[in-house]
């Protein structure tokens, strides 16, 4: 039988050590997982137009913190909100060409790092590592679905 509590401890000591050589990498990652990157992206990918419930929602990120995403964007000139034209208690917000063009911009240079990474680690590795991590995702998804039923 297998010892996942060994294996845990295993993952979680390449973790660390590999966080001391890649602390960049990592933090394009998760700037392209949460934050401003995300909502930015679900904009220019389009859902342009949409409201902070929506982000909320969609992103899995909780409305008090999409809040303070949007604030930021705003005063960088990355979105602009406007009155719902249908309701006007509800905002809408849309992604200026500034937030667009640094969107498409973080993203591609996330990609590049990445291939960069899947690169080192040799096609069946790479293909592995991918599997695993939406594998992953996918565990995780339905876990959080299961939860809030």
């Amino acid at each position: 039988m297998i010892d996942y509590e060994k294996y845990a401890e295993e993952l979680l000591n390449c973790r660390v050590a590999g966080e001391r050589n890649s602390r960049m990498l990592q933090s394009n990652i998760a700037e392209a997982a949460r934050g401003e990157l995300p909502v930015l992206l679900y904009l220019v990918e389009g859902k342009n137009g949409a409201c902070a419930g929506d982000i909320s929602e969609q992103l899995g990120v909780n409305t008090s913190r999409v809040a303070s995403i949007l604030n930021s964007l705003c005063k960088k000139g990355y979105v602009v909100r406007t009155p719902d034209p249908a309701d006007k208690r509800k905002i809408q917000v849309f992604v200026t060409e500034k937030g667009r063009l640094f969107a498409t911009e973080r993203r591609e240079e996330t990609v590049r790092r990445l291939s960069e990474l899947l690169k080192l680690l040799g096609e069946k590795d790479a293909l592995e590592y991918v599997r695993i991590l939406k594998r992953v995702a996918e565990l995780s998804e339905q876990a959080a679905e299961q939860n809030i039923s």
